[in-house]
């Protein structure tokens, strides 16, 4: 009996390829009357004919050479390649001819990775990039399924690409808690073929290309909390009351919503109302909040009324949440607190400015202890510190930390901490503690909370903010939301469920009260500090020498620069920034500044004098300044807190601090406290040796110094510290620009 097929076991290279791995490229084998198909792979060289070792097996039809197989399959092992003599099977002789031998090619999956961020988020797409051994067509999201754990509702979404590379794009689906796993496996059907043969992915048969080894997605909840809110009770009219609905992660592409409503309660439950009036607390409020894709923090504002309860104590309302969709609402209630009476911050922004000479990136924020002990930073939560943070490009989009003060720092009593930019200029006046993460952004608001953590966010945790310009409106697309023409909109919500969500957004989260002017970018040395005056005529300074902090950035801050123009409310003046290691205020603590000679007034020679050239001429102030603080002083300077200068009107002088050089003999100087402090003797008449003071830089000051400006007294340093119970004598310069009544105050800082 004839048989015309057999098959012919040969020593192999290597194995049978496994799912999922690539195999070496095969090429056919001339075979000497019919054709040859080799099942594993194989390769052998054409010329020789030799294989380089192990077993083959050939299966198909041989053609017969001279004589006549018996019937059934045959198997021939050895080499390959040189005519096989007597190799009788059942009555046949066959001669296989040399060459190379290889299987045909097929296609196979070589990998399937993540191209998103990991971990992912609850209801986000994330995506999926599938490389093959070759070009391949027929694919789409029929030859994809899901392994996940904890998920429910995740899904294939997309396919795109070709050749042999594709895309695919995946719903992350719900997670029941977090740490819940995703991954993307591919489905041998056979629907996946190579684009130039159209050989199946590895060959005929369903499911010996299934791929199971891609990587995994971690999927977390995406959290909705309500976060408190504090405000004071105002005196007259409303003050907001606002609370903040944040997210543990940006809302994905569907968005999230989540209603809310507020109602009495807390510790002391105060009384919400449709309208203020009577003794109602606050103007009951409730809605729905829409967050867009990669939004995280929304403000919910209520009304607190100014009521007609006399008396009272702090009240407290509640803020709740329900019915959240692309999100799962963690914290579903927080309560509001009512105070009474306006609390300064004890960790404030005393001086700041978003771009200088050198761009934008020539930037600070100075923070002060508004205290009279040690600060040591601890977050309120398990972040790293004090987040410092501002607006992004709209009041609706997140809030950006820009900078962390790190816990375990501690900030003296009355002390500063600097942040900087990346190319701040003013290293030689304070070099920053730290280099702020990123560039703040033109006049964009500043804000410190006692988190670094963006979803606890909240007036609550908000120590201090500063506004700028007019960021205190959202953005276009948000305002467009708000008007229904996107799928977020909130269609149906009345207009005054609209204001009670916060039509400011988190700009209002990120400034107290009015906002400072805008600079767009300034290239001045300029600067936007807290008043340390605040000169009130038949008053005198209502600041009295500390930080004005009233939570009202308008009222609060001066700004000022060193070349002003009378088209802005700025002063003359300059940057002044201060750092750990800089002095610290210390008239009120230890040092004085009394007149050179108490026995004349202060008007009088040789406590002031006035010369008459060049121009308007100078008007020179004599102080002794003595150090009473128990140790000895290694570093003495001035600010100008307060200063009649450019622009004054008429009838007001136009005073500039200048540096003055050399020692002064002042004679005839009746005071015996001054006498004995400089020559050691109480007699009177004296003389005595009067030092001079330095207009610091930098910044230069060619127009001369003003508000926030320092003079420094030289001769008091390291090696030659101002030794406690001892006296300097010294001297401060003004040019004078415009005659008329004047105004001078300083404050008096140093170190140890």
């Amino acid at each position: 009996m004839r048989h015309s097929l057999i098959t012919v076991l040969l020593l192999s290279l290597l194995l049978a390829p496994v799912r999922g791995q690539s195999g070496p490229p095969r090429t056919r084998s001339s075979v000497s009357g019919g054709g040859v198909r080799v099942k594993g792979p194989a390769r052998v060289a054409a010329a020789a004919g030799q294989s380089s070792g192990g077993t083959f097996t050939l299966e198909g039809s041989i053609g017969q050479s001279s004589a006549s197989a018996a019937g059934g399959t045959y198997g021939l092992q050895g080499a390959i390649g040189q005519p096989l003599a007597g190799a009788s099977s059942g009555g046949g002789t066959f001669t296989l001819q040399g060459g190379s031998l290889a299987a045909p090619s097929v296609p196979f999956v070589q990998a399937v990775a993540r191209a998103s961020a990991n971990p992912a988020i609850q209801n986000s797409s994330v995506g999926y990039t599938v490389t093959f051994s070759a070009a391949v067509t027929g694919v789409d999201t029929t030859d994809f399924q899901l392994t996940t754990a904890g998920l429910t509702g995740a899904a294939v979404t997309g396919v795109t690409g070709s050749g042999a590379t594709y895309n695919v794009t995946v719903d992350t689906g719900t997670p029941a808690s977090p740490g819940a796993t995703l991954r993307l496996d591919v489905s041998d059907d056979d629907s996946v073929v190579d684009a130039s043969t159209s050989a199946p992915l590895a060959g005929v048969g369903a499911g010996n290309g299934n791929f199971t080894s891609g990587e995994v997605y971690t999927v977390n909840p995406n959290f909705a909390r309500a976060n408190g809110a504090t405000v004071s009770e105002p005196s007259a009219g409303t003050a907001s009351l606002l609370f903040t609905v944040t997210l543990s992660a940006p809302a994905p592409s569907g968005g999230v919503s989540v209603g809310y409503a507020t109602a009495d309660g807390g510790a002391a439950p105060a009384t919400g109302g449709a309208s203020c009036g009577g003794v109602v607390d606050y103007v009951s409020a409730g809605g729905t909040l829409n967050f867009s894709s990669g939004e995280r923090v929304k403000t919910v504002s209520v009304n607190v009324c100014a009521d007609t309860s006399a008396g009272e104590s702090n009240e407290t309302l509640l803020l709740s949440l329900s019915g959240a969709s692309g999100a799962s609402v963690q914290v579903a209630q927080a309560t509001g607190t009512i105070t009474q009476g306006t609390a300064a911050s004890t960790f404030i922004i005393s001086e700041l400015r978003t771009s200088g000479p050198e761009g934008s990136a020539d930037e600070f924020v100075e923070f002060y202890n508004n205290t009279d002990t040690p600060l040591n930073v601890n977050a309120s939560d398990a972040s790293g510190g004090y987040g410092v943070f501002t607006t992004g490009a709209g009041c609706d989009a997140t809030p950006v930390l820009v900078g962390t003060i790190p816990n375990g720092t501690v900030i003296p009593a009355r002390g500063h901490y600097l942040l900087t930019g990346g190319a701040y200029s003013l290293d030689s006046y304070a070099s920053g503690d730290k280099t702020l993460d990123s560039d703040i952004g033109d006049d964009h608001n500043v804000a410190v909370f006692t988190t670094a953590e963006v979803s606890n966010l909240s007036t609550a945790t908000r120590l201090d903010a500063v506004g700028f310009g007019s960021n205190v409106t959202p953005s276009a697309p948000a305002a467009a939301s708000r008007s229904g023409a996107s799928k977020s909109s909130r269609k149906g919500v009345r207009a005054d469920v609209l204001s009670a969500a916060g039509s400011n957004g988190v700009c209002d989260l990120l400034r107290e009260g009015g906002t400072l002017v805008a600079v767009s970018g300034s290239a001045k040395e300029h600067t936007f500090f807290r008043k340390e005056c605040d000169f009130v005529g038949g008053t005198g300074c209502l600041a009295g020498g500390n930080p004005k902090d009233s939570n009202n950035n308008a009222s609060d801050f001066q700004y000022a620069d060193t070349a002003p123009d009378v088209s802005g409310t700025q002063k003359l003046g300059a940057p002044g920034p201060e750092n750990l290691a800089s002095p610290i205020r210390r008239d009120n603590f230890g040092i004085g500044a009394a007149l050179l000679d108490g026995s004349v007034a202060s008007s009088a020679s040789p406590n002031r004098t006035r010369t008459f050239s060049p121009g308007f001429g100078t008007l020179t102030i004599r102080r002794r300044v003595f150090n009473n603080t128990g140790a000895d002083i290694t570093r003495l300077r001035f600010r100008i807190i307060e200063l009649t200068t450019f622009p004054s009107p008429a009838g007001t002088a136009d005073l500039r601090a200048v540096t003055s050089t050399g020692d002064e003999s002042i004679s005839l100087v009746n005071d015996s406290t001054t006498c004995f402090a400089s020559t050691g003797s109480a007699g009177t008449p004296c003389t005595v040796v009067v030092k001079p003071t330095t207009l610091e830089t930098p910044p230069a000051q060619p127009n001369g110094g003003g508000f926030n400006s320092t003079f420094s007294a030289g001769t008091v340093t390291m090696e030659a510290p101002l030794a406690n119970g001892a006296s300097i004598n010294l001297r401060f310069v003004l040019g004078i620009q415009q005659t008329g009544t004047f105004r001078f105050y300083i404050i008096v800082e140093a170190l140890p």
